[in-house]
């Protein structure tokens, strides 16, 4: 468990909600996974697929445990990093499907150039075989991914995208995969076997955040003198997101995030940023971040009676320094704001560039929050200060309006039955209900 406290100078590019610099300060970069190219270690163990469980149920109660014991900590979990176990030298590997040069052609060079690869991953990139629900991100690449949330891999048969979008389903947390060709060797190298014949898998690779052409960063590596390469390379990211149980379905706003404005009434309604670095992206950890900000605001109200703001709505994404991404990022807010603000694409510290992907919003269901004021009687006292009718206000809450007050906002209410008000309504405020424009008074008056 983190807590940043320390404080750090930046000189920024950033808009409305900023990033909370003293956070992103001491966040260190999500490390890169190794996926295994070797996959028997010993003569009766053979792997050839993995799964990376996660367990959300557990993670949400860890983090809200966490948040009920320190609620200003921002950055609660920690991730966990796949390790890769220890191979036997000469060891026999599995055989892989029947594709590949081979003989004295069998080299690094020509299998990037095999025909039958770059035409498997472009017939799979078409529209009509991409998987539904998903989109291609890339096609044809000579490099795999480094991407977020790493969900374990498989090798299969045949290059489909179908098949790997399937297992990719049933896999609580995968959101994207990354099929490809990979040239592997068909015995571990190691002292008498350094450069062995090459095999050809298939592997498909799940990941919980979106593969893109940017990190699609992994050209192969060297085992002895043996080069592993890649090749025909896709990419494919299901859109669609599992929603939080109280929040409506979340929308998608790719590489963005909400840039809010003030509210009608003048407030800032962004709360506070909190980071879930727990290696899975997952909104519903947004969710009891909100919630336990909600939960935190109800049961200890400010002493002054002012607007008690709570959490309703949050942006979550993942935020990238410089392309390697540092974790899922959730900001919250006490009122919900459409994709028309979402304008905020990146920042710059220095010389570092910090960029947004898989970005979505989420709004509680049954409140998504509200201004400490209609917005109808902020634009009626905003009229009221400019015209400087304030005395008019004094006679409308002299002669027969009654005031309310509470915790969360100032309104009055006119007696429409109250012959005794007679003073003319100012053509500023003619628009505007009798109700409207006593509560503005109201406000307008006790400023």
């Amino acid at each position: 468990m983190r807590s940043y406290i320390a404080a750090a100078a930046f000189a920024v590019l950033a808009q409305a909600q900023d990033l909370d610099w003293d956070l992103v300060s001491q966040l260190t970069p999500v490390p890169d996974v190794t996926i295994p190219v070797v996959y028997a270690t010993a003569p009766a163990t053979t792997a050839t697929a993995t799964t990376v469980s996660y367990d959300g149920e557990a993670t949400a109660a860890a983090l809200s445990s966490a948040l009920v014991a320190n609620p200003s900590d921002s950055a609660p979990l920690d991730s966990a990093i796949a390790k890769r176990a220890a191979t036997t030298g000469c060891q026999a590997q599995p055989t892989g499907v029947p594709l590949g040069p081979t003989g004295d052609a069998d080299t690094p060079s020509n299998f990037l150039a095999y025909p039958a690869f770059s035409s498997a991953a472009a017939a799979e990139a078409v529209p009509s075989a991409v998987p539904s629900g998903y989109v291609n991100t890339f096609s044809n690449l000579n490099a795999s991914n480094n991407a977020y949330g790493y969900m374990g891999y498989t090798l299969l048969p045949e290059y489909k995208a179908q098949t790997c979008a399937d297992k990719c389903t049933k896999i609580n947390g995968c959101q994207a995969f990354n099929i490809y060709y990979e040239r592997d060797p068909s015995q571990n190298p190691g002292t008498g076997c350094e450069n062995p014949k090459s095999t050809t898998n298939i592997k498909c690779v799940f990941w919980s955040g979106p593969v893109t052409k940017d990190n699609a960063n992994n050209a192969g590596q060297w085992r002895n003198q043996f080069q592993v390469v890649i090749a025909g390379s896709n990419g494919y990211v299901n859109q669609s997101i599992a929603t939080p149980a109280g929040y409506n379905a979340g929308v998608y706003l790719g590489k963005a995030t909400i840039n809010a404005p003030l509210d009608c009434t003048g407030d800032n309604s962004f709360l506070q940023p909190q980071v879930v670095g727990n290696g899975v992206f997952d909104a519903n950890l947004c969710a009891v971040a909100c919630n336990q900000q909600a939960s935190y605001a109800r049961q200890h109200p400010p002493a002054d009676g002012s607007f008690n703001k709570m959490c309703s709505f949050f942006n979550t994404y993942i935020l990238y320094k410089n392309g390697t991404s540092l974790g899922q990022y959730c900001a919250m807010y006490d009122q919900t704001w459409s994709s028309s603000y979402a304008k905020n694409t990146g920042y710059y510290s220095g010389s570092d560039h910090y960029t947004i992907d898989f970005s979505y919003t989420f709004s509680n269901s049954t409140d998504g929050g509200q201004p400490r004021y209609p917005c109808n009687v902020a634009s009626a006292k905003s009229a009221i200060v400019s015209a400087s009718l304030q005395p008019y206000c004094s006679s409308v809450l002299s002669n027969g309006a009654t005031q309310t007050a509470t915790a969360t906002n100032t309104l009055a209410t006119v007696n429409a039955n109250d012959k005794s008000q007679t003073t003319a309504t100012p053509s500023a405020l003619t628009k505007y209900p009798a109700s409207v424009i006593a509560s503005a008074c109201a406000l307008a008056t006790s400023a």
